[in-house]
């Protein structure tokens, strides 16, 4: 069941569709009377400069289903059969995204380390190959391990916070939405969203030359504030 990205409120479809696929009604919340996910109509290039921008609805939306009317009409095989694609779909996502992002970043900290090589392609050398290839590994490496603490961290929260709402037999109703859709998954991919700031950053840091200090202030200060904006 998709939520709110305003309000967190599980509702039953997000949208209607009416005879074509750009024929669409957005559904309103009935708590906060908002568009559920007003992102439907929205394209692309909008998703990712929000997300630059840290907003929290984007992010919401990337991670919950797009789930129209038809949705509410399943029966509830097909349903889990669904939610268990769903989940593959977004674990190949989270896949995609690592592929892709943590070779933009291992290029660029091997740019910073070699300005005037990764500015001249013809010098490049089997030899500058080899760095790019352990600086990638590092950043493979860097990458599980800090995406593998996080999860941990999360799933004993979790646990704890499980454990003492069934001490006090919390009723499902007083659970928000956000706990109820939550997985696991959602963590990595939220994660990797949260680090197109600092990517992009960094990214312009590598053509204008800062001092090192500014360019650990983007990584490490402005990378983790990120990721734990994104998280929260």
């Amino acid at each position: 069941m998709p939520i709110c990205i305003t309000c967190t409120h599980p509702i039953s479809h997000l949208y209607t569709v009416y005879e074509s696929a750009y024929n669409l009604r957005l559904e309103q919340c009935s708590k906060c009377l908002k568009f559920a996910d007003p992102y439907v109509e929205h394209d692309s290039l909008t998703l990712l400069l929000d997300l630059i921008l840290l907003k929290r609805e984007p992010r919401k939306a990337l991670g919950k289903s797009k789930t129209g009317l038809e949705g509410s009409q399943e029966g509830e095989h097909k349903l889990a059969a669904t939610n268990r694609q769903r989940e593959k779909d977004r674990w190949w996502l989270i896949l995609k995204l690592a592929c892709g992002l943590i070779t933009v970043d291992a290029f660029i900290r091997w740019a910073q380390l070699n300005p005037h090589i990764s500015a001249d392609v013809s010098r490049w050398t089997v030899e500058t190959n080899i760095v790019f290839l352990r600086i990638l590994i590092g950043c493979l490496i860097e990458t599980f391990a800090f995406h593998g603490g996080v999860m941990f961290a999360s799933y004993s929260v979790l646990a704890l916070s499980d454990f003492f709402r069934s001490r006090r037999s919390t009723s499902p109703g007083e659970i928000s939405g956000v706990r109820q859709q939550f997985k696991f998954s959602l963590i990595p991919l939220t994660i990797f969203y949260s680090s197109l700031t600092k990517l992009f950053l960094l990214f312009l840091l590598t053509i204008w030359r800062p001092s090192a200090i500014v360019k650990w202030v983007v990584r490490n200060v402005l990378g983790g504030m990120a990721t734990g904006f994104g998280l929260r």
